[in-house]
């Protein structure tokens, strides 16, 4: 009986697997096996020989390089404004001007005081008070002349010959250090050190410039005060001619006296309006207006920069750290911002000496034909390796205290040490540990 189960059992078992039952209508699925996607490959890099060079690159403006900016002397309500940027303006054009209106109605009565008192010196004297009203107004054209000359102080131009002096003294300091260091490395190469070489020529040529200009401004001041003496003594000279025409007159001196107040009042008056008026004092171009009718204006505060058409620089206004890497002198690549056929070559101008000079900015004088503001790109090498060895940065590998590239060679990979040098975006300088030609496998 049992032999009997088992037969049945073994039949039942293979029907089974021969094709099971045909009227199931879900049969089991196949199963699919699933492909394992190869790993994929990692970038590798050729240790190629070459420069690497650190560059501070920036945008700047092209703008005129010789500016003014013009400020009033008082403060007051604007009441128009003639130019605007771009304008070409002449020496004595009217920019702007305050609302006068009070300061024109003192005018007339201050005059009107004024002929008043001339009327009662005339009907007190013996009738040669015309000597006395002569030497009055003399006295009072001396005395403008005298206030005129002192406010046309040519300070401004000796303190910034100073400050160029200052710079080009850094300036060539700077570049003899960096000579002397340059060619007390034996490794330092020939064309480093003639680069370095001709800017310490130009710091030269720059210092003896900027030396002239200070001689010349300190001249120009000088002369100054000696006008500004000889208009004191002017002034000195008519008021003993007044004094003597006053004695000569016999008039009584109050009635000269009523005559100087009056005439004190009226030229203080037409000096208040004078400084309401703001005139160009050169030939040039509008460069800025920040101003319009109505606005209020501080007095001494700059609302218009003027300018020379020519020459023209890329200014850029930059945090004063990052200009501390660069130097007067340094030559570098312009051009336009995103036009590199216009790239030609460029030199620093100007950098702020402190962060407490009045400038903030960096000039770079370059030779190109572009439009008024237009965006300038500058690349200033500070650091140059010539002929070294390289990697891409991201050939480098980094753990813990370990600086290393994983090398492909014929026995498989292996990782090696490396010593690096001066680090830029896209390249590295390796000193040691590998060679030219050595296939480097990427992390």
């Amino acid at each position: 009986m049992k032999k009997q189960l088992s037969i049945v059992v073994a039949a039942v078992v293979m029907l089974t697997a021969c094709g099971g039952d045909n009227n199931n209508p879900n049969p089991a699925a196949t199963e699919t096996p699933i492909p394992t996607a190869p790993a994929a490959a990692r970038p590798t890099y050729i240790v190629q020989r070459g420069n690497v060079q650190e560059n501070f690159e920036f945008t700047g403006r092209w703008l005129p390089r010789d500016q003014m900016q013009l400020s009033f002397q008082a403060a007051g309500t604007i009441r128009s404004v003639n130019v605007q940027r771009g304008d070409t303006v002449k020496a004595g054009d009217l920019l702007a001007d305050f609302d006068t209106s009070d300061l024109e109605a003192q005018l007339m009565n201050a005059e009107l005081d004024l002929q008043t008192a001339i009327n009662h010196l005339e009907s007190g004297g013996d009738g040669s008070t015309q000597t006395v009203l002569d030497a009055q107004f003399a006295l009072a054209d001396a005395k403008l002349n005298l206030e005129s000359t002192e406010g046309n102080s040519p300070w401004t131009s000796l303190e910034s010959a100073r400050i160029g002096l200052e710079r080009a003294q850094n300036t060539i300091d700077d570049a003899q250090r960096a000579y002397d260091e340059a060619i007390s490395h034996p490794e330092t190469s020939a064309s480093t050190v003639d680069n370095l070489y001709q800017q310490l020529r130009d710091a030269e040529i720059g210092l003896r410039d900027a030396q002239n200009s200070y001689y010349s401004a300190a001249q120009s001041f000088n002369n100054h005060q000696i006008s500004i003496a000889q208009q004191e003594n002017a002034v000195l000279k008519q008021e003993i001619n007044l004094e003597e025409a006053i004695t000569g007159a016999g008039v009584d001196p109050d009635l000269v006296q009523a005559v100087q107040k009056a005439q004190l009042q009226v030229t203080q008056i037409k000096a208040e309006i004078e400084k309401a008026s703001l005139r160009a004092p050169i030939d040039g171009m509008v460069l800025e207006v920040t101003i319009r009718a109505g606005d209020q204006a501080e007095a001494f505060k700059a609302v218009i920069t003027l300018a020379l058409p020519e020459p023209m620089e890329a200014i850029a206004t930059l945090a004063f750290n990052d200009t501390q890497s660069l130097s007067v002198g340094m030559t570098g690549v312009c051009q336009e911002m995103g036009r590199p056929e216009t790239a030609v070559q460029c030199a620093v101008r100007q950098v702020p000496l402190s962060s407490r000079d009045a400038d903030q900015t960096v000039r770079v004088g370059a030779q190109l034909d572009l439009p008024l503001g237009q965006v300038v790109e500058i690349k200033i090498p500070l650091q140059v390796r010539e002929n070294v060895l390289w990697l891409p940065p991201a050939a480098i590998r980094t753990f813990q205290n370990r600086t290393f590239v994983v090398v492909e060679t014929a026995e498989g990979q292996r990782a090696v040490d490396v010593q690096l040098g001066l680090q830029t975006t896209d390249r590295v300088e390796i000193i040691s540990g590998v060679n030219e030609g050595d296939v480097v496998v990427g992390p």
